[in-house]
């Protein structure tokens, strides 16, 4: 199924306050992010996807483009802004997150004295092991500020709801 559709079909049943700030991050994000801004077209999307992926990205959105399945300066940059989005929400506010595949190469933030070359070696290791994708992401969250729902640790608001098409 389509990441429009699938969330056009999930936002009809979806319990609660409409939300202040919706992120999307994957290769499906801007098809998820369309679905979105279609039923909140007052809330702002912040869209992370891959080069490439943004063609059908609501006009209104912040897009940023990143590399996968290895991470690129851009994939910082991301992960850095969606910090700053989820940190910067206030008290009370609802943030909707749509995550598809590819989100964790896509949007990152090393864990202090990591920088980009070696996360990149890391990644690349990771990738040429043979390890499965969960064995994979056991290991990236902890070389991450914010997988593993780290990317919470400063939220404020009073709800997150996630939507999220996995390949996994």
């Amino acid at each position: 199924m389509r990441g429009d559709i699938a969330v056009e079909r999930a936002l009809r049943d979806l319990p609660g306050p409409p939300p202040d700030q919706i992120i999307a991050v994957g290769k499906a994000a801007s098809a998820m992010a369309r679905a979105a801004s279609a039923a909140y077209p007052d809330a702002p999307v912040l869209i992370v996807t891959k080069y490439g992926h943004a063609e059908d990205a609501p006009a209104r959105a912040e897009v940023l483009e990143a590399a996968h399945p290895v991470l690129d300066e851009n994939s910082l940059k991301a992960g850095a802004r969606m910090l700053d989005v989820a940190n910067s929400m206030p008290e009370g506010s609802h943030l909707l997150m749509l995550v598809s595949g590819g989100a964790s190469a896509l949007a990152e933030a090393p864990v202090a004295g990591l920088d980009l070359a070696s996360f990149k070696s890391r990644t690349k290791e990771l990738l040429g092991s043979g390890a499965d994708i969960h064995s994979m992401n056991k290991i990236r969250k902890t070389l991450s500020r914010i997988k593993g729902g780290k990317l919470f640790d400063g939220f404020r608001g009073a709800r997150v709801t996630t939507l999220a098409i996995s390949d996994v």
